[in-house]
C-alpha cells in the first residue's frame, strides 16, 4: 500500500520531506521516495508497512492538512496503484 503526499512546498528539500513523514508516520513508513523536489510539482509516494487498507486510509486522513514548508499537505492512500497524483 502507498500514501501519495502532494502539494510540497518548493522550498522543502528532499531530505525534509523524508525526515518529516518518517518522523509523522514512524514504523508505518517502510519507504519513501521524493519526486521532484524543489518544484511545483513535487510529491511523496510512501510505502506503508500495514496490511489492513483502512489503515492506508486512516494514516492518510492524519497527514491530510499537516504544514510542512508553509503549506498544508494533501494526502491520499493509494491502493491499487503505484502512479503518480494526477495534477
Amino acid at each position: 500500500m502507498n500514501l501519495i503526499v502532494s502539494n510540497i512546498a518548493q522550498s522543502c528539500s528532499e531530505q525534509e520531506v523524508r525526515e518529516f513523514l518518517k518522523r509523522e508516520l514512524g514504523h508505518y513508513a517502510k519507504y519513501v521516495e521524493v519526486i521532484d523536489a524543489g518544484k511545483p510539482s513535487a510529491y511523496a509516494t510512501v510505502e506503508l508497512d500495514a496490511k489492513v487498507p483502512y489503515v492506508a486510509e486512516v494514516i492518510a486522513r492524519q497527514i491530510h492538512g499537516k504544514q510542512l514548508g508553509g503549506q498544508t499537505l494533501e494526502a491520499s492512500a493509494d491502493l491499487f496503484t503505484d502512479e503518480p497524483p494526477a495534477h
